[in-house]
C-alpha cells in the first residue's frame, strides 16, 4: 500500500487538508472492503446421495476447490439412492470428520444437509450443491436423494443445486468398470457446475442470493466427453418420473421382487421437456419450485367443491 502524506501549514489549508486525509482514508477502506469482498471465496456445502467417497462427488470437489471455491463436504456415510427427502426423526446419527473438509453422516442425504447447515457451518454457507450423481434425475424425480438434500436446503433458506450424469444402458456389462462414459463425463459434469455458479455470483445485485428463494436448479449432463456435448438447455422439467419400478413375483408367497427401470431418455409424452433435449446430447437446465402450494385458484376450486365451509354471515 502507498502512504500519502500531508503538510499542514495554516488555519485554511489545515481544514482542506484534514478533508482530504478524510476522503482518502475513506477512499482506501472503500477500496479494501471492495478487494476482500471480491477475493472473498464463494462457500459451498457439497453433498450427495452416492456417499461421501463416491466418485462423482470428487471430481465436483477437486474441481470446484480448484475453481477458487471453499468447498465442505457433509454427505452420507453410504449410498443413500432413492431416499427422497427422508429425514431421521429420533435416535442417534454417526457424524465423523473423515478428512479435512470432508465429514460423513450415517443417515440420509437430507440428514447430512441439515447436520452441514446446523452443526458443520457457524454461518449459513451461500449454496449448496447435491452430486455429481451416477445416473439421471431427469424431470421431477421425487425419489432421489440428490434432489432431496437440495430441496432440504431451500427449506433452511439455502440456494441448491443439483448435479446427475446419465448412463448408457448399453455399458452395464463392460469391463474392467461399468458405466465407463459415465465415469468420463463426470468432469464435463463438474466443469459446467463450475461456469453456472459462476454466472451466477457474477450476475446477482449487491447482497442478493445466488438463487431465488425456495428455488432448485436441476441439472442432467449426459455421458458423453466435453467435446461430445452439444450444449446446454434451460428447459421445462417433465411430469414423467423417468424409472418404472416393476414388482415381480418371486415365487416365494407373500413376497415380490423389486425391479427399477429407468426408461431410455426421450420416451416421455412431453414434447420439449428435459428428457428429450438430454436424449439428444444436450445437458440440461430445469428450474424447480420448492413451494409446494398450489396457488389461489386450485383453493377456490376446492373450497368451492367442499361441503364444510362455513356459511357466509350478513356484517
Amino acid at each position: 500500500m502507498r502512504w500519502i502524506t500531508v503538510q499542514i501549514t495554516g488555519q485554511t489549508n489545515r481544514k482542506s487538508c484534514l478533508k482530504l486525509v478524510a476522503c482518502c482514508l475513506l477512499l482506501i477502506g472503500w477500496t479494501v472492503g471492495a478487494a476482500a469482498a471480491e477475493t472473498t471465496p464463494l462457500r459451498i456445502l457439497l453433498t450427495n446421495d452416492d456417499g461421501y467417497d463416491a466418485p462423482g462427488i470428487k471430481v465436483l470437489r477437486k474441481t470446484l476447490v480448484a475453481a477458487g471455491y471453499e468447498v465442505t463436504v457433509v454427505a452420507p456415510l453410504t449410498n443413500q439412492s432413492g431416499s427422497g427427502i427422508r429425514v431421521t426423526i429420533g435416535g442417534t446419527l454417526a457424524v465423523k470428520e473423515q478428512s479435512s473438509g470432508v465429514w460423513s453422516v450415517d443417515g440420509s442425504p437430507a440428514d447430512a444437509v441439515l447436520v452441514g447447515l446446523q452443526r458443520v457451518y457457524d454461518e449459513l454457507p451461500d449454496i449448496v450443491v447435491s452430486g455429481a450423481n451416477f445416473g439421471p434425475n431427469l424431470g421431477y424425480a421425487g425419489s432421489s436423494g440428490t434432489l432431496g438434500a437440495a430441496t432440504m436446503a431451500t427449506y433452511v433458506g439455502v440456494p441448491a443445486i443439483a448435479i446427475s450424469v446419465g448412463v448408457d444402458p448399453a455399458e452395464q456389462g463392460m469391463t474392467p468398470i461399468p458405466f465407463p462414459s459415465t465415469f468420463e463425463a463426470f468432469g464435463g459434469a463438474a466443469e459446467l457446475m463450475t461456469r453456472l455458479i459462476r454466472d451466477l455470483q457474477d450476475s446477482r445485485a449487491g447482497q442478493d442470493n445466488l438463487l431465488p428463494a425456495r428455488t432448485v436448479l436441476n441439472v442432467n449432463y449426459p455421458p458423453v466427453g466435453t467435446q461430445e456435448l452439444r450444449g446446454v438447455r434451460v428447459v421445462p422439467a417433465t411430469w414423467d418420473a423417468g424409472v418404472r419400478i416393476d414388482y415381480i413375483d418371486t415365487g416365494v408367497a407373500e413376497q415380490l421382487g423389486v425391479n427399477l427401470r429407468v426408461l431410455a431418455p426421450g420416451e416421455s409424452m412431453d414434447n420439449d421437456a428435459d428428457w428429450q433435449w438430454f436424449a439428444r446430447g444436450f445437458a440440461t437446465i430445469t428450474v424447480l419450485d420448492g413451494n409446494s402450494d398450489a396457488g389461489d385458484s386450485a383453493r377456490v376450486e376446492v373450497s368451492r367443491r367442499l361441503s364444510m365451509q362455513p356459511e357466509k354471515t350478513e356484517d
